[in-house]
């Protein structure tokens, strides 16, 4: 419900990551309760210790319909009933037999093995009297009405308190399912011990077609016996077995029905938990906005960047707590609507919400520190990042960098700002051109500035296009052309014979001529100064330095003028019919060795 402002506002990734995990949780809800209601149709209902008189009459309820309603129905379970009783009846006459003979037993081996038969049939019993109530009672026990012995406080039960209603729901929905793997597995078991039976008892058969001595013979009728009985008796466990499986794998309701009044309950209990929580958060968020707005007029502040960076920690502690009060709500409607299940999940995520910010927590205080202005970076100062000279525009979720002289900004995560320092802007160049400037770099290429980004440089050199990255153009010694104006150098020499002049007349003619020329090319404007000087007695010439600035308007024309400057020396050298020399070479012949020159 809070809103975090990027300067990215055309990407919603995080609104729409924010409403998937909305939808999800939603629809998990939904299935649990839908499972959870289809469960309660096809199991035993609780009932209370006031309903002790309505027990009976739930119990037999089967899809719907009473045993009373369907008598055909009631023919297997009475049976079922009846013969569980008679396989009891039959055990306890044969405890009371085993009892009569411990009593005239005097050897001790012997007695010690009626004992362990008694242990068994014992358990046989207990089996099969819970059983008995088992079918009788529809899966309902005496457990239902027992009261929950008070759990001693410790973290541990408070926990396991907290979580039982999560549990609880989970055991429900899934109780059927693991009552028939259960019963599936104790059939396998049963068949399993009903071959083992078989195959002793064809062991007891051989033996018995065969001539033994009448001790022999008379302990092996007792084996068979025991044997035999022991067959009937897992028999009867496979058959009720199966009888259980069979009855649970009948019960089932339509699934159409089912999910109708699955989703009704839904929307009238924890689907209204739900809009009730989220019409809270709403409330709260609207009001914590009218606060802020009513805050900020106060302020009359009408810039809405300006007012959040005069007041950081107004608006990030506004944040921290409209998100405190909204989970304060939630979880008071899931309070007030008494579900244990929303407040138990509830109380889950926070938990671990907590636990994350175990290592997150670090992170976040250091991103703080740059929100709030304190930390290494800072709004508006000057950072230099990957090699290339930034402003910091923002500081937020993201920073946003950008170099007033390039093309695009640099969004980079909040928190690798920390490995970086800013410092406050003075009036130094951002970058050592702008678009359409002439520059001359450190290799003497010479070209134009097509474009410039946080990325690269484009330069026209020789009429090709050349792109060098913006790191690596700012390794380079950049001459720029058209910022300030630029300077040529150029060197002219006249002969000897004309050594009178050199001094004073010679300079004067030279500057006149140039400055002409230039005028009619129509650059003469462009000129800021000229200087034209004798700088040394040559070995064949008498040599001039002349020095010119040009204005940056003349930066497309850096090799044009310097062909006019030799051009209009020569001009003037014309007209005053002065010789220009060339470099003269003295030969000098060697002696030949027989004397001849």
């Amino acid at each position: 419900m809070i809103s975090w402002r990027t300067h990215n506002p055309g990407n919603p990734s995080a609104t729409r990551d924010h409403g998937l995990v909305a939808v999800l949780l939603l629809l998990v809800v939904f299935t649990l309760q839908m499972l959870h209601h289809a469960h309660a149709e096809t199991t035993a209902p609780q009932v209370k210790v006031s309903q002790v008189k309505a027990l009976e009459a739930k119990a037999l309820e089967t899809n719907g319909q009473t045993e009373v309603a369907d008598p055909a129905a009631t023919s297997p379970m009475v049976e079922k009933l009846s013969l569980i009783q008679q396989a009891i009846d039959a055990k306890r006459s044969t405890m009371r037999d085993l009892n009569t003979r411990l009593k005239k037993v005097d050897d001790l081996t012997e007695k010690l093995e009626i004992e362990q038969q008694l242990d068994r049939y014992r358990g046989e019993i207990a089996t099969l009297q819970q059983s008995f109530n088992q079918i009788a009672l529809r899966g309902i026990t005496p457990d239902a009405l027992a009261e929950q012995p008070d759990l001693q406080i410790n973290w541990e039960n408070e926990f396991k308190q907290i979580s039982l209603p999560l549990l609880s729901t989970l055991k429900e929905i899934t109780e059927k399912p693991r009552q028939i793997d259960s019963l599936r597995r104790e059939i396998d078991r049963k068949q399993s011990q009903l071959r083992l039976i078989e195959r002793a008892l064809e062991s007891l058969a051989s033996l018995r077609a065969k001539t033994l001595p009448a001790e022999t013979s008379k302990l092996i009728d007792q084996l068979e016996t025991d044997w035999q009985q022991r067959k009937t008796e897992t028999a009867r466990a496979l058959d009720l077995a199966q009888y259980k499986l069979n009855s649970l794998e009948s019960e089932g309701t339509d699934w159409l029905s089912s999910a109708s009044e699955s989703l009704t309950s839904f929307l009238k209990g924890r689907g209204l938990t739900l809009l009730l929580a989220l019409v809270a958060a709403l409330i709260v968020w609207l009001a914590a906005r009218a606060g802020l707005m009513l805050y900020t007029r106060m302020r009359k502040i009408s810039n809405r960047e300006s007012r959040y960076r005069q007041a950081p920690l107004v608006l990030y502690s506004y944040r921290i707590l409209v998100a405190f009060l909204i989970v304060l709500a939630v979880l008071m409607v899931f309070y007030a609507r008494g579900d244990l299940l929303f407040l138990t999940l509830a109380v889950i995520v926070l938990i671990g919400i907590a636990l994350s910010l175990r290592q997150t927590l670090p992170r976040y205080a250091a991103e703080l520190r740059l929100l709030l202005g304190v930390g290494p970076v800072r709004e508006r100062e000057r950072i230099l990042f990957d090699g290339v000279p930034l402003r910091v525009e923002s500081l937020s979720i993201y920073a946003v960098l950008h170099n007033p002289l390039l093309d695009g900004i640099v969004r980079v995560p909040l928190h690798e700002m920390n490995a970086h320092i800013s410092r406050p802007a003075s009036k130094e160049s951002w970058f050592p051109s702008s678009k359409d400037d002439y520059v001359v770099l450190d290799d003497g290429s010479y070209g134009k500035v097509l474009r410039q980004t946080v990325e690269l440089v484009e330069l026209m050199v020789l009429d090709s296009r050349v792109q060098l990255s913006t790191q690596r153009y700012l390794e380079k010694v950049v001459r720029n052309l058209t910022l300030e104006g630029f300077g040529i150098a150029a060197k002219f020499g006249i002969d000897y014979q004309h050594q009178a002049i050199c001094l004073d007349t010679v300079p004067a003619l030279l500057r006149q001529g140039i400055v002409a020329h230039f005028d009619d090319r129509g650059i003469k404007d462009d000129i800021r100064d000229i200087l034209v000087e004798f700088s040394e007695a040559g070995s064949s010439s008498l040599d001039y330095r002349i020095y010119m600035i040009l204005d940056g308007r003349a930066a497309n024309a850096f090799y044009r003028v310097q062909r006019m400057v030799q051009q209009a020396c020569v001009q003037v050298c014309n007209q005053q019919g002065w010789v220009i020399p060339f470099t003269q070479v003295t030969v000098h012949h060697a002696a030949d060795t027989s004397g001849n020159s």
